[in-house]
């Protein structure tokens, strides 16, 4: 019993590394205490103990899932709560299959075992769900330490690369205090190399500086039910003419993820108009909206879009899309299920082609909402872009930590590519990061206001955006 009170403990600090705590030696602490009480434990014990760890990690690192399906599933608060412990139940699987299968692959070589084998098997598990079921890369031990001065590696290694990294500190540590070890400062150096290294590599700059850019980034704030009323789109149309008459020559506008709840052709004429003032004065406005199935008009799905408006061309339609938020998997098994607890989903088509946003000083890379947390779907286009954005709407997860995990993924992506980053949302996080994966500028959340700053354009590759995961998943592969 005294194990798993320590295993479920340990869980609880791991996500106090991440936004919104930003602790991140206590994310290194909990791995350390998992694996020196995973190293005491049998084969038979190992997957419980993983899975206890998981229940501590994923209850607090996802606990905004309850805020999301108490406030806006009609579930209440007990079948909230349930629902919410299964998919901690679930996700602890794979902390239970991290701990058991590195008993299973244990040697008598302890520093083989907890600085190759052990970051080796956590680190396929993360890439194993970041893949499967759709994919579930959230809290990456990497990610923690993006936009610190010591994610130097990042860069080189990306976010998968880098939980290596921390995974072999973390043993290092349990190493050092292990005292039938005679030798025990090997570990200190190896720590020490580390940090140095990533310290050193942080400074160096693999993308150049070309031009800078004007940009205002819009929060409309709008509730959820205020956003798909009337009203509410009206609110919207106006904010998005006042933002077009405001700007300045050859400026930068962005809204957030489905900022306009209808198709262009739905809106011709104001499309038209807002085109044409746009383009007269240079000003890029880049939107979510919604988009009908050119092949399919009359149906009721949707595509999820972001649209280039005025000096800036082009559309990117979201590629990777949430289960049950916006696709059912196994629709007509599933669909049945949701039918009689009365929840209601309508199908969001996925995109096709993966497309920056093409202006005539820059090409720009474009996500939406979850797909931030893809690395190797943003590289795609990132490097051959100059800009990164994301689009979302995190109003689903009130002021919870989500939207903080969310904003400090896109810290990571930012560092990977070394390119500035715009973030525009509903009601917050909107935010500027800089090619360092530093926060320039943020709104708070529910705050209906702007961000205006002046935004520096790159050029030019990390070694990240050419080899990308490949160097990660090959070392693994040779590990196993």
């Amino acid at each position: 019993m005294k194990n798993y009170l320590i295993a479920l403990f340990s869980g609880l600090l791991f996500p106090l590394g991440f936004a919104p705590f930003d602790i991140w030696p206590l994310t290194i602490l909990s791995l350390s205490l998992i694996l020196y009480l995973t190293g005491k434990t049998s084969l038979k014990q190992a997957f419980l103990v993983g899975w206890i760890y998981g229940i501590g990690l994923w209850g607090l690192g996802v606990s905004w899932v309850y805020v999301s399906i108490y406030y806006h599933g009609n579930q209440g608060l007990v079948g909230s709560l349930i629902i919410t412990f299964v998919f901690v139940s679930l996700l602890s699987l794979y902390t239970g299959l991290v701990t058991y299968l590195f008993i299973k692959l244990k040697t008598n070589n302890e520093y083989l075992d907890y600085l190759i084998f052990f970051p080796v098997v956590w680190v396929s598990i993360e890439v194993l769900r970041s893949y499967l079921f759709t994919g579930f890369p959230w809290l990456i031990v990497g990610t923690s330490l993006a936009g610190t001065s010591i994610g130097g590696w990042i860069p080189i290694l990306g976010s998968y690369g880098v939980s290596i990294l921390t995974l072999m500190i973390s043993g290092s540590l349990v190493l050092m205090f292990k005292k039938e070890l005679k030798i025990n400062w090997y570990p200190a150096l190896i720590i020490m190399i580390i940090l140095v290294s990533s310290f050193t590599l942080y400074k160096i700059n693999w993308t150049k500086e070309i031009t800078t850019i004007q940009a205002s980034i819009y929060q409309p704030n709008l509730t959820l039910e205020e956003k798909w009323s009337s009203k509410g789109v009206r609110q919207t149309m106006a904010l998005v003419e006042s933002s077009v008459l405001n700007a300045d020559e050859g400026e930068f506008i962005f809204f957030p993820e489905t900022a306009l709840i209808f198709d262009k052709e739905e809106m011709r004429a104001w499309i038209s108009d807002l085109e044409g003032q746009a383009t007269q004065r240079n000003i890029s406005l880049i939107s979510g909206i919604f988009a009908k199935d050119s092949e399919n008009p009359g149906s009721m799905e949707r595509y999820n879009r972001i649209q280039g408006f005025g000096a800036t061309k082009g559309h990117y339609d979201k590629i990777h899309l949430v289960p049950f938020g916006e696709f059912i998997p196994f629709k007509d098994y599933i669909g049945k299920i949701l039918d009689i607890m009365g929840i209601n989903l309508v199908n969001t088509l996925p995109g096709k082609t993966y497309s920056p946003l093409i202006s005539n000083q820059l090409t720009i890379s474009t996500s939406i909402c979850y797909e931030i947390a893809f690395s190797e779907l943003i590289r795609k286009t990132a490097k051959s872009s100059n800009l990164l954005v994301t689009i979302s709407n995190d109003t689903w997860f009130g002021a919870s930590i989500g939207p903080e995990q969310h904003l400090e993924i896109a810290q990571s992506r930012a560092l990977e590519h070394q390119k500035s980053l715009i973030r525009a949302t509903n009601s917050g996080i909107s935010a500027i990061i800089d090619r360092k994966g530093k926060i320039v500028q943020r709104q708070g959340f529910f705050e209906k206001k702007e961000l205006n700053d002046e935004i520096s354009i790159y050029e030019g590759n990390t070694p990240f955006s050419i080899i990308g995961n490949y160097f990660i998943y090959g070392y693994i592969m040779l590990i196993y």
